[in-house]
């Protein structure tokens, strides 16, 4: 059976639409709505956020791996820790290791490699006793003579001896020569009579007559004496 809508029933229908089409929003050209609701809590996180500010997140530790284009934080913190490379042998910087793993002399304060030997000759030193090759002389090393012993300064202009003539050891150069020193030392170890003793047969600081007298003397035994007081 048809139906058709008289004076009342289509009063009721607008009615209903017109409550119905309050609830909408108008079409805006270009734009279409989403499917997503936008809260009150959506919109309260965008209104705090600055004008122009973009996400930033920062690594808390450095990574090769990290894809993160930002770490000037972390980056700082390490490269603070570490020293310049311009540091390294320089004045007023740090002391390198050679490949022995020890400082180089070069390196070293001077009082704590101030001696050097070499071969004094000519008024120069020289690192080979055929000198060959000539030593830089320095006001703050002393110069040992390999040869002798004897120890020297470097003036500014020549070496200047500050060993007074005096060498330690028993080369020909030290005090009271230490050769024949040595040698006589060694001599007074050994079993020996001088050289100018005097035997039966020849003179030394005595005559041989004089020798063959006091060999012939024996020492008076106690009984002897004894016998004296009898």
């Amino acid at each position: 059976m048809s139906k058709f809508l008289d004076l009342t029933g289509l009063t009721a229908l607008v009615e209903h639409l017109d409550t119905n089409m309050d609830k909408k929003v108008d079409k805006v050209s270009g734009k279409q709505l989403s499917e997503n609701d936008f809260t009150d809590a959506y919109k309260s996180k965008l209104d705090g956020i600055a004008a122009g500010a973009t996400k930033t997140t920062v690594d808390g530790e450095l990574s090769s791996s990290s894809e993160n284009p930002v770490q000037n934080k972390v980056i700082k913190a390490e490269l603070d820790k570490k020293l310049s490379t311009s540091l390294k042998g320089s004045a007023g910087g740090v002391a390198e290791l050679g490949a022995d793993g020890k400082v180089p002399s070069s390196q070293l304060p001077s009082f704590v490699d101030d001696v050097t030997e070499g071969y004094y000759h000519n008024s120069k030193f020289w690192k080979e006793s055929s000198h060959t090759t000539a030593i830089t002389g320095q006001s703050d090393k002393i110069y040992v003579d390999i040869s002798s012993n004897k120890t020297y300064r470097w003036s500014g202009t020549a070496y200047v001896e500050i060993s007074a003539s005096l060498a330690l050891g028993t080369t020909s150069s030290t005090a009271g020569r230490g050769d024949w020193t040595k040698t006589a030392y060694d001599h007074s170890q050994s079993s020996h009579a001088p050289t100018t003793a005097a035997t039966q047969s020849a003179m030394g600081l005595m005559s041989a007559a004089d020798k063959t007298k006091l060999d012939g003397i024996t020492v008076i035994s106690t009984a002897e004496i004894d016998a004296l007081f009898v």
